[in-house]
């Protein structure tokens, strides 16, 4: 079984462009949301992880700098990051890479649903023909109409 050459990408069908403006709507609500949640628990974490990492400070400046203190109990298997008791510093950076990440592809749906507004008002009634749309990690990169 070879793995393919892009991995991160699918391939959806839809009745037309307002059909996928709906898809794109319903994605761009839902991490909306999800970053929204994602920025609670963070504001939550924030000050454990403020109080841990001055008591970390404190052991260092105690222990002395060269000393490599980890705390951390995490184990890796098949590329699958396994942590248990995180500190609350794992928990805040873990979160915050997957809101960055999530804000990007926020970021992208929001540029396609630009484009796909202006192609839904100018082409109108047209627009309502099968298409195949290519994603990439979610967003659409690439519209074929099928069928005039």
């Amino acid at each position: 079984m070879s793995m393919s050459s892009t991995p991160d990408l699918e391939l959806m069908t839809f009745n037309g462009v307002k059909e996928l403006l709906n898809y794109v709507n319903s994605q761009i609500s839902d991490l909306e949301r999800r970053i929204k949640d994602i920025e609670g628990m963070m504001s939550e974490l924030r000050v454990k992880a403020d109080k841990y990492m001055a008591l970390m400070k404190m052991i260092e400046e105690i222990v002395g700098k060269g000393q490599q203190l980890s705390l951390s109990t995490a184990i890796e298997l098949t590329g699958l990051k396994i942590i248990f008791d995180p500190r609350p510093i794992d928990e805040y950076e873990t979160l915050d890479e997957s809101r960055k990440a999530m804000a990007d592809r926020l970021a992208a749906l929001m540029r396609v649903k630009d484009v796909l507004d202006i192609i839904a008002s100018k082409l109108g009634d047209k627009a309502d023909v099968p298409i195949l749309v290519e994603l990439k990690m979610g967003i659409p990169v690439k519209i074929i109409f099928r069928s005039w």
